[in-house]
């Protein structure tokens, strides 16, 4: 029997989050940043409040005045006026297929990772963008 695949938006949610560590490895915070945004949209579209929120949560301590920063909540900040065209524009710079062929260089056994292993994998990506200080 095959193990399950990921959603769409879960598999999503690991490419952004990739994309994020290797930003942020490179000292790059406006990328890790972008990277991060995108991250919360496909977290919240898969039903991952935690998950999300641990990303905004990443934003708000280097970027306080950022969009995800002024608001009480990830809920909230998803809800205003500025986080849709905000993550519209994101995925015109860095198309889903784009962001895959980025991630596939970097992390390939991550881009492994199935359903029965995927929030462990999401919690490793966050907590290394976490603990490593830019």
């Amino acid at each position: 029997m095959s193990e399950p695949t990921l959603s769409t938006d879960e598999r999503a949610l690991l490419i952004y989050l990739i994309l994020a560590v290797s930003a942020h490895q490179k000292r790059q915070t406006p990328g890790r940043n972008r990277f991060l945004v995108l991250a919360v949209h496909f977290a919240l579209r898969a039903g991952l409040l935690e998950t999300a929120e641990a990303c905004r949560q990443v934003v708000k301590q280097d970027s306080p005045q950022h969009v995800l920063s002024k608001h009480s909540s990830v809920v909230d900040a998803a809800k205003s006026e500025l986080f849709s065209p905000l993550v519209k524009q994101l995925q015109r710079h860095c198309s889903l297929e784009r962001a895959e062929q980025l991630a596939a260089g970097q992390e390939e056994e991550l881009l492994q990772t199935n359903s029965a292993s995927f929030q462990e994998t999401i919690h490793q990506l966050i907590s290394r963008i976490q603990t490593q200080s830019v």
